[in-house]
């Protein structure tokens, strides 16, 4: 059988030889004596010694810290040990004085050697704070940011697992004529069951920390375990070497989205939890073919990691705000989690008047209920009296002005390069006045890593001014219920909108 035989420094052509040896990679790999019990772990076992870390020297009680936006603002505040990032995140939305989302999360960036992660729901920043090296505390930053990506792979976990990835082994059943079906039905019923996570396994670029050389090797994620094969072509299970425990490192990308001298710019980092990390040659460098197979990556590491503990928190996010802010996602009768895959290739017709949602196939019947559904929601619009006919002037005052996603002067430049920043999952938006056309609006939105503006234009209806995307097919009092409407439907728009930019004070704005 063949294999890579690889120099300490990657240097020269790969030889060839009969049997791997461990000891040729740069990275030290795991003792299979250490990882023989890490195998039998998945939820719950790998919560002691989560717990085991949770002890604070010299900064136990509590310590005031430093939570930064990225415009610039900054807010102190006492924290407790044991306060959690879901509840920190509540608190700084108050401090800032920024509108509640389930998307806030805490990014912890060390910036002497350049990345940085978002703190899951249920860490707890003052035991994350603890493990700064003091040399380099001063640099570090608590970020208050938001996370799209946090809990979307528990919604469309079509959009983050790439099938060609996913080895679904024995728990693989034929649920469709279609094979690429059948395993996004599998992957989402095994990740809403939380019995379960599926193996990633792929080729991926890691980094030579003495040569700063990138060779590929194949990789797979197996419950808690970051495995590497050294084998040139073989994906065979036996050919594969526990390289990293997940339960003792974490995840990390860089802070400027890429890596110097890497292959391509999709790149992360996995980071020991123990011992002094000083220079980028500390870690352990990744780099992945694209995005899509770095969010693959990420999100596979992630639920290794963690295990169960991820789904709690989705469900504790879900319980405070709201199934419809977290997650647009309908259940069946039978509890699996109905599939997006299908809608994604050949959208199909729902109707939802009754219990559940069924597929409508008779495309008049289709026409009649949307036609129906269109009917009952203009009914259930309050008229708005008082608004001016004459919609060429320019709506200073309206219920739109003080709505988290509603973004005054803002030039299209300025939404696309912010949307392009943040908007990494489909149904991103924002609204913004309209500068080409004043006393219209714009509803900027991401789709497919693409960010889409679509122009938000009044109609006269009698004597109120309505507001339409769909050239007055479909009419809205107000921009709230327009945003409101698409939130829930797709009417002429690719995606629903799911998450809003949070509008956030310049600095001088912003509460002292």
């Amino acid at each position: 059988m063949n294999c890579l035989h690889l120099s300490p420094s990657f240097l020269g052509p790969p030889t060839m030889c009969s049997k791997a040896q461990d000891e040729d990679l740069p990275y030290e790999l795991l003792p299979e004596s250490e990882t023989a019990s890490a195998y039998n772990f998945l939820f719950g076992v790998g919560r002691e010694a989560e717990e085991t870390e949770r002890t604070l020297d010299q900064h136990s009680g509590t310590v005031m810290l430093t939570f930064h936006l990225e415009n610039g603002s900054q807010q102190q505040m006492i924290v407790e040990e044991g306060l959690r990032v879901i509840d920190l995140c509540h608190l700084l939305t108050l401090k800032f004085n920024l509108a509640r989302s389930c998307t806030w999360s805490i990014v912890e960036q060390l910036q002497s050697v350049g990345i940085e992660r978002s703190l899951e729901d249920h860490e707890e920043a003052l035991q994350v704070y603890s493990t700064w090296d003091a040399d380099v505390v001063d640099s570090n930053k608590f970020i208050f940011r938001q996370d799209f990506h946090k809990y979307e792979f528990f919604r469309t976990p079509q959009q983050f697992y790439l099938l060609d990835m996913v080895d679904l082994g024995s728990d693989f059943k034929c649920l469709s004529d279609s094979t690429d079906l059948a395993k996004v039905v599998t992957i989402q019923n095994m990740i809403r069951a939380g019995d379960a996570v599926p193996v990633v396994q792929g080729y991926l670029w890691i980094k030579d920390p003495s040569q700063h050389l990138w060779k590929k090797f194949f990789f797979q994620v197996k419950e808690n375990i970051l495995n590497i094969s050294l084998y040139s072509e073989e994906k065979v299970p036996q050919h594969m070497h526990p390289f990293v425990d997940l339960r003792s490192s974490d995840i990390y990308l860089p802070i400027e989205g890429n890596c110097i001298g890497a292959p391509t710019e999709f790149c992360f980092s996995i980071k020991p939890k123990q011992g002094v990390v000083k220079t980028t040659n500390d870690l352990k460098w990744f780099c992945c073919e694209n995005r899509k197979q770095q969010h693959c990556w990420i999100v596979s590491l992630r639920l290794a990691k963690y295990g169960k503990k991820l789904r709690e928190n989705y469900e504790e996010l879900k319980t405070r705000y709201g199934d419809n802010t977290v997650s647009n996602s309908t259940d069946t009768d039978d509890g699996q989690l109905l599939s997006d895959y299908t809608t994604m290739k050949n959208r199909v017709a729902m109707d939802f008047t009754g219990k559940s949602g069924r597929v409508v196939e008779n495309p008049r019947e289709a026409k009649a209920i949307a036609a129906a559904g269109g009917r009952d929601w203009r009914r259930r619009l309050p008229v708005c009296r008082g608004m001016q006919s004459n919609f060429q002037g320019s709506f200073e005052f309206g219920i739109h002005t003080v709505q988290p996603w509603f973004y005054r002067g803002m030039s299209r430049e300025d939404a696309t390069q912010l949307l392009t920043k943040y908007g990494t999952v489909d149904g991103v938006f924002l609204v913004r006045e309209s500068r080409r056309n004043p006393g219209t609006f714009v509803l900027s939105y991401v789709y497919n890593q693409k960010i889409y503006h679509t122009q938000i234009v009044p109609v006269e209806e009698k004597t109120q001014v309505c507001f339409s995307l769909d050239a007055g097919r479909t009419k809205f009092y107000d921009l709230l219920q327009l945003i409101e409407f698409y939130q829930l439907n797709l009417g002429c728009l690719p995606t629903k909108l799911t998450h809003f930019l949070v509008h956030q004070p310049k600095p001088r704005d912003s509460p002292s």
